[in-house]
């Protein structure tokens, strides 16, 4: 009796385990426009003003893909939604900082990544999407709306990173008194 309970479930476990992997197949979640207004698509490039006086041109790069299954003992795992990333890197004393940013479209969160070349340095912020912040900053006579502030005094790399939906990096300031602020584009 209790053997056959057993095979049942097994059974049916199974059966399940293989109609989710075969014949319920997810297309993935596709970008929304409000997804893509993380990102900086519609620019090849961005120009800061440096502590104050030099302009310096910063190549963006966007890019966009879509993650793959993993298959794990034949079963499918992960997802297969569509993501999209903007780059952007600043040439710092000698090394350089990238600051990227990373949206899944399934995910609520955003991703925006910190590295710096020479020490191997990483850090991550991950806002939500539908974050309000109630921060607005003024730089280079632009005000940015609901901007996001990463700061943390003890940092060895930056120690404040400002981020706004729609134009990314708005001003940082490295450990070592660098200023960058952007000049406004629009």
């Amino acid at each position: 009796m209790y053997k056959k309970i057993i095979l049942k479930v097994s059974l049916i476990t199974v059966a399940t385990l293989l109609l989710q992997c075969c014949l319920f197949t997810k297309d993935g979640c596709k970008l929304t426009n409000a997804d893509k207004e993380w990102l900086l698509e519609e620019h090849d490039s961005l120009t800061y003003l440096r502590n104050g006086k030099d302009t310096v041109a910063v190549k963006v790069e966007t890019g966009f893909g879509q993650d793959g299954y993993d298959y794990t003992f034949g079963i499918r795992t992960g997802d297969n939604d569509y993501f999209g990333y903007s780059k952007i890197k600043f040439s710092i004393v000698n090394d350089s900082i990238s600051i990227r940013t990373w949206v899944n479209a399934c995910d609520d969160k955003i991703t925006v990544l910190i590295l710096k070349q020479s020490i191997h340095y990483a850090q991550r912020y991950h806002p939500l999407k539908d974050s309000i912040t109630n921060i607005d900053l003024m730089v280079n006579g632009k005000t940015y709306n609901n901007c996001f502030n990463f700061s943390d005094q003890s940092d060895t790399v930056l120690q404040e990173l400002i981020f706004a939906k729609n134009y990314g990096v708005v001003k940082f300031l490295t450990h070592t008194g660098d200023l960058f602020e952007l000049v406004p584009f629009d």
